[in-house]
């Protein structure tokens, strides 16, 4: 008797060892097409890798030369990682899950130039030539000043919003939400049919009065008497309901006189913004920071959310609920170990190049389905004293286990060298040092709110003339000799809506060279402002200002439904008393009732 099939081990050996040996040979190529293929099409942009390579008995993988292109702008990269390597584990890998217990990333680099083209993944209208440069590249040339030009009223309302417009508009919305609640309330406790029914009352009273049945007056006595108690009822029901009503009325009045101050804010706002004058406007450096500093939000942005679906799925349920039917058994279910989400990064130690030096970072629990996992993810960089800098320190949380995600980012950048900062045909930091610190937060993926505070030290500038911009000019001059700069910029707002608040002690000097540039040109600008804004706003006043007419008028029916009630009140008592008055009977006799 054999033990074993000869030919069945050889020839599932041979089987074994083809595949095994498959593996080896093409495993990797095919799992970097499959990254470089399906990444670019999932992230809408040219993901290339200089080689991936695996191992099946360690269950670890190592990436080189990581590139993933910038969708905006196809010469540039923006992430760079030089070694990527990991350990997997594979038991959960046969479950088509990526759990990846720890990672090792060196040379990570953001913004980088790429030697060629990447391919365009996604066709925009928007996307930069080849040959196009950054135009956010961080430019002391005092860009998008236009001359000494100044934006119209007009201009300036189409992207600002006005306190005035919104307060308007709630205020109409608060007073019309009044109006149908009264309306409501009018037509329930103050029925027309109620009125008739004590009128038809009242007057069969009186019929019976004129009718002079003796035998009936005791009676028709406590019928007058419960008339005039259904009457006053009503008619105390009618002013706790006036008083009520008066309430609503002053709040809604006093809505409407909050509107009145609120032009004059709009305007002060709005004046400082964009009057270019020592008067008004001394954030001329809002003007010089704000365009190229919003084109590097809006970048920014743009790869939060590009990143935000692929790390928050739906989570997934861990218990279901069970239905027990008494005398039909009940289902019981074995213990299940806690679900894995379909990818984890449980730890990272991440080495990025920032200004020409390393600093370290550790990155923990990144996973796509945070609710399920249930704790937030965290990265951190931090940096000890070098030449560069004295210190740096950055945190990131993404906390997205609940439904309301939210999401912050904290940094603190200290001593950092100035000196040889500067972009191509822009200025230049010719010394100088910098401390930087502020924090952010991101609610629900999208709602903004944040404060940083710029400190520059010791700060010698140069920046090239422009020629036709006395504007640019006239401010470049008055920086070259400014020695220390503090800076404070605050962010609100939403992602596709947001304002910055741009704060210096180079707004007094900045205005004040303005000033002598402008010499007329503000002539009319703050008065025509305050008309555009006045014009914009108007209408909305003036539907506020109807809606509270129309509350108003609803009084009427309350005076009205008093009045009657009143007069009815009246009748009442006054048939009442003739009953209980002595009357007359032939041959002089008379009966007290």
């Amino acid at each position: 008797m054999k033990i074993f099939r000869w030919q069945g081990v050889i020839a599932f050996a041979l089987i074994g060892g083809a595949v095994a040996v498959f593996l080896i040979m093409f495993l990797d190529g095919i799992i970097e097409r499959g990254i470089e293929e399906n990444g670019s099409q999932a992230a809408k942009t040219q993901i290339d890798l200089a080689s991936l390579s695996t191992s099946l008995l360690s269950q670890a993988a190592t990436i080189e030369g990581l590139e993933v292109a910038n969708p905006d702008n196809n010469m540039e990269n923006v992430l760079q990682i030089e070694k990527l390597s990991m350990d997997v584990d594979g038991a959960k890998a046969v479950a088509r899950k990526i759990i990846i217990d720890d990672l090792q990333a060196k040379g990570i680099r953001l913004n980088q130039k790429r030697t060629s083209p990447a391919k365009i993944i996604k066709s925009e209208d928007k996307t930069k030539s080849t040959d196009q440069e950054n135009e956010d590249s961080g430019s002391l040339s005092l860009p998008g000043l236009g001359g000494i030009d100044i934006k119209s009223p007009e201009e300036i309302l189409k992207s600002e919003k006005l306190e005035t417009l919104e307060a308007a508009n709630k205020a109409k919305e608060t007073i019309e939400n009044l109006k149908t609640k009264w309306q409501k309330k009018f037509d329930t406790d103050l029925n027309p049919n109620s009125l008739d029914e004590t009128k038809k009352k009242l007057a069969r009273l009186q019929e019976k009065v004129k009718a002079g049945d003796l035998a009936s007056i005791p009676e028709t006595v406590k019928e007058f008497q419960s008339l005039q108690k259904e009457i006053q009822d009503r008619i105390n029901r009618i002013k706790s309901i006036k008083s009520e009503f008066e309430k609503d009325v002053q709040a809604a009045k006093k809505q409407l006189a909050d509107l009145k101050n609120l032009p004059k804010k709009d305007f002060d706002r709005l004046k400082k913004k964009y009057s270019l004058s020592m008067d008004g406007g001394n954030n001329a450096l809002g003007t010089l920071i704000e365009g190229p500093l919003k084109a590097k939000l809006d970048k920014a942005w743009k790869a939060y959310k590009m990143l935000s679906p692929y790390l928050n799925k739906p989570s997934t349920t861990l218990k279901e609920d069970y239905k027990y039917v008494r005398g039909k058994g009940a289902n019981v279910q074995f213990a299940k170990a806690m679900p894995y989400p379909d990818f984890l990064l449980k730890h990272a130690n991440l080495s990025m190049n920032l200004f020409e030096t390393d600093i370290e970072g550790e990155l923990k629990d990144l996973t796509d389905n945070p609710k399920l996992y249930g704790k937030p993810a965290i990265l951190n960089f931090q940096s000890g004293k070098n030449e560069k800098f004295d210190s740096f320190n950055l945190n990131l949380e993404l906390d997205k286990t609940s439904n309301q995600s939210k999401d912050t980012l904290a940094i603190d950048f200290k001593g950092l060298n100035l000196a040889g900062i500067e972009s191509s045909g822009a200025g230049k930091i010719n010394g100088g040092a910098a401390n930087l610190k502020g924090q952010l937060k991101i609610t629900n993926e999208n709602d903004l709110e944040g404060s940083f505070k710029a400190a520059l030290n010791s700060v010698s500038l140069t920046i090239p003339k422009q020629d036709g911009n006395e504007l640019a000019n006239t401010i470049a001059k008055s920086l070259s000799s400014i020695d220390r700069i503090s800076i404070t910029i605050g962010i609100r707002g939403t992602m596709e809506n947001y304002q910055l608040d741009i704060q210096s002690n180079l707004n007094d000097i900045i205005s004040g060279a303005v000033k002598k540039a402008l010499a007329g040109k503000m002539e009319g600008f703050e008065s025509s402002l305050m008309e555009a804004i006045k014009s914009k706003a108007g209408d909305s006043i003036a539907g506020a200002n109807g809606s509270l007419s129309g509350l108003l008028s609803q009084n009427k029916i309350l005076e009205q439904n008093q009045s009657a009630y009143g007069g009815l009140l009246g009748q009442a008592k006054g048939g009442a008393s003739g009953l209980k008055s002595p009357l007359a009977l032939p041959g002089g006799l008379k009966l007290p009732f």
